[in-house]
This record gives C-alpha cells, sequence and structure tokens, in this order.
C-alpha cells in the first residue's frame, strides 16, 4: 500500500512540475465579476486571468443594454416611466401629412365612465394637443366614441382637473355640433397645457352639464408631455 501511495504522490509531483514548466508560471487568478445588463447599460460575464503571464482563463464578454420592454409609458422591466406621448400630423385631402402637427398618447389611457346604464365601465381616452386648442377623444367601452350628433347644439362639459398636490381647477369644454372630441374651453386652455407640461400625474373628472349623471374619471400621465409640445411649437 505504501510503495501505490508513494507512486501516486511522485506522478502528481510530477504532473504539477510539468504544468508549472510548460508555461514557467505559479498562476494567481484575477477575476473580473460579472455585471447585469440593464434597460439603458450594458454588463458582462464572468473574467478570470493570471496576473503573472496574462493567460486568460475565461474571456469577460460584454452584455449589451436590454432595451425597455413597452410602450405603455412605463417599462415592465425597471419600472422607469419614459412617457406615452409622440408627436404626429393632420393630413390634407389626400391624405397626405401636413407641416401642421399636434402632440397625442400613443397608447390609450384608460379610466371609467359611468351614465344611468353602467357604473365605472371602462373608458380610453386621447389627450390632443396642437398650437391652438386641447382636446380629449373618449371612447366608452374602450371603442364607442363620445360624439355630438347634433346639427344645431353644442354639448357643454363640466370639467375638474386634480394635480398631484391635490389641488383642483373647475373648468368647462365643449364638444361642437357633429363633432367627435371634447375641447377645453379657450379660457381654461393655458391651465391645462401647463398641467400637462408639470411631468406629474394629472387626473381629470368630465360630467355633461345637463346630464350630470353621465361622468368620465381618467389620470394622465404627463411624463414627456413637455419635451414633445416643446419639439412641435419649436
Amino acid at each position: 500500500m505504501n510503495v501505490i501511495k508513494k507512486l501516486l504522490c511522485g506522478i502528481l509531483l510530477l504532473t504539477i512540475t510539468l504544468s508549472l514548466s510548460a508555461c514557467g508560471c505559479n498562476h494567481t487568478e484575477d477575476v473580473t465579476p460579472a455585471v447585469e445588463a440593464t434597460c439603458t447599460a450594458s454588463g458582462n460575464t464572468e473574467g478570470r486571468k493570471c496576473t503573472k503571464c496574462g493567460e486568460v482563463f475565461a474571456e469577460s464578454t460584454v452584455i449589451p443594454p436590454l432595451g425597455h420592454t413597452t410602450t405603455t409609458g412605463t417599462c415592465s422591466r425597471c419600472n422607469v416611466s419614459f412617457g406615452i406621448f409622440s408627436i404626429g400630423y393632420y393630413v390634407d385631402e389626400f391624405n397626405q401629412p401636413t407641416k401642421d402637427g399636434y402632440v397625442v398618447n400613443n397608447s390609450y389611457i384608460t379610466g371609467s365612465f359611468s351614465n344611468s346604464a353602467t357604473t365605472d365601465s371602462l373608458l380610453n381616452v386621447q389627450v390632443l394637443a396642437d398650437k391652438d386648442d386641447i382636446a380629449f377623444f373618449l371612447y366608452e367601452y374602450g371603442r364607442n366614441t363620445v360624439k355630438n350628433s347634433s346639427s344645431r347644439y353644442v354639448e357643454e362639459y363640466k370639467i375638474t382637473m386634480k394635480l398631484a398636490d391635490g389641488t383642483k381647477h373647475n373648468m368647462t369644454g365643449t364638444i361642437y355640433c357633429g363633432d367627435d372630441r371634447l375641447f377645453v374651453d379657450s379660457i381654461y386652455e393655458s391651465t391645462v397645457l401647463n398641467a400637462l407640461k408639470s411631468g406629474e400625474q394629472v387626473s381629470f373628472y368630465i360630467e355633461q352639464a345637463d346630464r350630470t349623471v353621465v361622468t368620465y374619471l381618467f389620470t394622465v400621465n404627463t411624463s414627456n408631455f413637455a419635451e414633445e409640445y416643446a419639439h412641435l411649437v419649436g
């Protein structure tokens, strides 16, 4: 048994000696730790090499940024809010874009609406702002556009806007004859515009002036509205 042990020890010693003599270095490892990539920053895999001779045992490779995972305004991976607003352009009679633009949310803002037939049903909303007007497109049950079918009478609405600090502003709006959007009345446009530029959450409660049983409620994440509007107006 002792002979076998001595033989094995001799083989092991010879192997170590040959290994050391092959590169002439008693390796000392330096480890580059792995770094996880994020939505906006690159990462890397773990790397290992000898600090004496420079031999690489494991190459550290770069992992590119992962990118944001949604277009709804908040990334589902990092939870960062990067905005839902973008610039669009009106079209002419040939359905070609004109130079006249507007800022609009590129995914629906969801809220709720109530009337005599339903309570807290799904509401989809688009906010549109150009150099002259601010308007809301309201879609009951997520698809039915709120419009004024009359050719003679306007429909008037009461609008309550609540800012992030709790401040409330009472305003009015109008859907004009045959139109499909609720315009903020001109006297209140600057108030709403400043709120949309705040970068904070802004809530709206809207009710039909002569039928207060008809109400709409939604909250707007305004995080990139100011930047897009600044690009629009130059």
